[in-house]
């Protein structure tokens, strides 16, 4: 591709990365004059090479519209926050690099100044502080003179067998602790993009006499997470989850086996079933009820879930069910269909009552925020139009709203709910923040698509959104379709950089929910075990040809395909088995071989390529559950069954298109990738060069997402030229790249 083509589209990203993401939003106060909100922003910073991140404060009045607002202020090095429930105190947890090391600082301030400054490091309690979302807390207690959160915890130090010390060692500074031997003891973590998180503990900050403790009593198979202050001051309820035998990947999977628990007094409780994997616990305002998401541990790495209650000072410590799983759908209040809860819940989330809960979970092709009557166990859609509606924050009945499309980047807006809407889900939305228009924007569109197969299978049907420009002459434009990994997430409306970069280039796209996806009934999702391969290949085939028919302007000469992890065992799938339809692939970190990843992965229980019949009772977990295997290392598996499953991994696997193969392939590869190893994307690019076909590999030190700095600026425009050098029907000189 000439320099002058490359500059376009390097400048178009730049336009791009210009629009901020919306990532949380809180409600300070709430009065009859107006309201208060602070919401918190990230955005690409190109000279830097990284996200920055920035808040900014706004004041409405009492219909909600915005009296005033400041300059975004930068939040970058702040990892977590958290506000008295008064908002008389803010504790930051900060990273700060002094003497070309990084640190973790607590910083306590009031409305006029910084109080107190904890250096974690000096003060040696436990390791760094979790900020992640699978784990990480940061809360005040109710009397507003303690801080919880969840450390790394500290282990004795280690020293060789042989180590020559000094002559004389004053007293006073004699080691602590020090084991020997131990320093290269093998310690595990919790997988992909949680590496360094070994064994989490419970830790309070005291304000006051200013000590940090490490609380006991959790048991020692287990690891703490998302913790939260009973309203007494004395206990503590979290999540629990299992990590032994064995720690298996948390990102993307919420299937571990994992509890609700109080403690108290040192005292350890389970508060949720065995037998379940839980997250999201919340206090009503009242302390009266707790709630959490919870689905049954194991099988599909992401389901549909239930929402389950307790009355928590009541003597039967027994749940109830608020929602329950959705098989396929059910009806709900307004007319509307309801597929199940696949979302989290927002930290604050309850009316001010205690009686209504709000929530956002995704449905079909967008994502959609409900009204959940906890005495009438009714559902209740929010309107809203095409966009996604995602709830941030509630207090005092005031809603904060994420909305975005893949037209339109972040905005933030405000609504106050009434208990009429329950019936109408009308909650009247005032916008707070506006979003850049996009050169070009106006001439292009988006469209849902839902296709039902002509055939007696349990599920067949799936969905797919076509971006791209509205009109065009008869086969002008280049079609690509884009695949989403998991295997068990979706596609929502949603902004993303990447898509709108190929589509403002000059390309339109084809996002595609196949059988398998979440936000359609847990049968969708559970569907595809021991299919994989198979229906996912099918339905992508499927989207490509209906688009092609839908959208005349669509050129069949002129189709690519890119998508990562699952989604690039996909397109290396399709670019095997209709090597004449797709004539370029982008494949990021893509399962090759599943056979050969299987004992690699951090999450080796995917193994969803069996039949619900040929479950054999052996458990190992993306490879299990690919062939339908349970997952448990201490079963032993006989001979005869390890081969055939084994055999059925590699069956399932692109490797065996491998020299069907035409269409030049880029690959982009992490090296840190714990997700699906590095050595399946080189196993795909030496089986391509063999073959003669036209491959290209990216190597990043990056992990699975390649989201980081400089690895996502490089492969994001890498694909887009990749895509254009081999299926425009016009140079990327022609397309509007002005910027």
């Amino acid at each position: 591709m000439s320099s002058n083509q490359i500059e376009k589209i390097v400048s178009l990203y730049k336009t791009l990365a210009r629009n901020p993401s919306l990532s949380s939003a809180k409600i300070l106060h709430v009065k009859d004059s107006g309201v208060s909100i602070v919401s918190t922003w990230s955005q690409r910073n190109l000279e830097r090479k990284k996200n920055q991140k920035f808040c900014q404060n706004h004041i409405l009045d009492s219909r909600l519209k915005v009296l005033c607002e400041n300059f975004p202020i930068d939040v970058t090095t702040e990892l977590l926050s958290a506000s008295t429930e008064d908002e008389e105190r803010r504790a930051v947890l900060r990273q700060a690099t002094i003497e070309n090391t990084k640190k973790q600082f607590i910083e306590i301030w009031d409305k006029q100044s910084l109080v107190k400054n904890y250096d974690l490091a000096a003060l040696d309690v436990h390791g760094d502080v979790y900020t992640d979302s699978e784990f990480g807390s940061l809360e005040w207690s109710p009397d507003k003179t303690k801080v919880l959160y969840i450390a790394e915890k500290k282990l004795p130090k280690s020293e060789p067998f042989y180590k020559q010390k000094p002559l004389k060692k004053e007293k006073e500074d004699e080691e602590s602790e020090v084991s020997v031997g131990n320093e290269h003891i093998y310690k595990p973590h919790w997988g992909e993009q949680l590496v360094g998180k070994h064994r989490p503990v419970v830790v309070v900050l005291d304000t006051t006499t200013d000590t940090i403790s490490a609380l006991a009593g959790v048991p020692d198979e287990l690891s703490p997470a998302q913790v939260l202050w009973t309203k007494d001051n004395q206990g503590i309820v979290g999540v629990a989850r299992k990590h032994e035998p064995r720690h298996l990947g948390l990102i993307a999977c919420t299937n571990r086996l994992s509890w609700i628990f109080l403690l108290k007094d040192g005292e350890y409780k389970k508060l949720s079933s065995d037998g379940c994997a839980v997250r999201c616990p919340r206090f009503s305002p009242d302390e009266k009820y707790l709630i959490w998401l919870e689905r049954a541990a194991g099988g599909a790495h992401h389901n549909a879930h239930r929402l389950m209650r307790l009355e928590f000072n009541s003597e039967k410590l027994e749940a109830d069910i608020l929602v329950d799983i959705v098989q396929t759908s059910v009806p709900i209040k307004n007319n509307e269909r309801f597929y199940g809860l696949y979302g989290r819940l927002p930290r604050r989330c309850w009316s001010s009552d205690s009686r209504y809960i709000f929530l956002s979970t995704p449905q079909q092709n967008t994502t959609r925020s409900y009204i959940i009557d906890t005495k009438t166990k009714s559902v209740t859609d929010i309107l809203n139009d095409t966009s996604s509606l995602t709830i941030l924050d509630v207090k005092d009945d005031i809603i904060a709203f994420c909305q975005t499309s893949l037209l339109e980047s972040s905005v933030l807006s405000v609504g106050r709910f009434n208990p009429e809407a329950i019936n109408s889900g009308n909650i009247t939305k005032s916008q707070i923040s506006t979003s850049a228009a996009i050169p070009g924007s106006e001439n292009l569109m988006y469209e849902f698509s839902e296709y039902d197969y002509d055939n007696n299978e349990e599920i067949n049907h799936f969905n797919f959104i076509y971006f791209g420009p509205k009109s065009g002459a008869d086969k002008s434009i280049p079609l690509v379709v884009v695949v989403h990994g998991g295997p068990h997430s979706n596609y929502v409306n949603l902004f993303s950089l990447d898509y709108y970069l190929l589509v403002l280039s000059g390309l339109a796209v084809v996002q595609v929910n196949y059988r398998g996806s979440t936000g359609m009934g847990s049968k969708n999702v559970e569907y595809l075990q021991g299919k994989v391969g198979d229906v996912d290949v099918k339905d992508c085939l499927t989207a490509t040809i209906e688009a092609l028919q839908k959208y005349p302007w669509l050129n069949p000469e002129k189709v690519g395909i890119t998508g990562g992890s699952h989604g690039g065992f996909l397109v290396t799938h399709l670019s095997g088995q209709y090597p004449y339809l797709y004539k370029a692939v982008v494949a990021r970190n893509p399962v090759i071989d599943i056979a050969a990843m299987f004992t690699i992965s951090d999450i080796p229980d995917c193994r969803n390529a069996l039949s619900k019949e040929e479950k054999i009772m052996y458990h190992h977990d993306v490879c299990a559950a690919v062939v339908k295997y349970p997952f448990d290392e201490s079963t032993p598996m006989p001979k005869d069954d390890q081969i055939e499953m084994l055999v059925k991994m590699l069956k399932c696997s692109p490797i065996m298109n491998a020299s069907k193969v035409i269409a030049p392939t880029l690959l982009c590869i992490g090296t840190n990738d714990l997700r699906v190893p590095p050595s399946q994307g080189k196993l795909w690019y030496q089986r391509l060069k063999a073959n003669n076909v036209k491959t290209k590999m990216l190597v990043y030190e990056d992990n699975h997402p390649l989201s980081t700095g400089t690895a996502e600026i490089d492969n994001v425009i890498n694909a887009c030229l990749w895509l254009h050098e081999h299926i425009s029907t016009e140079s990327a000189e022609g397309a509007d790249l002005k910027g």
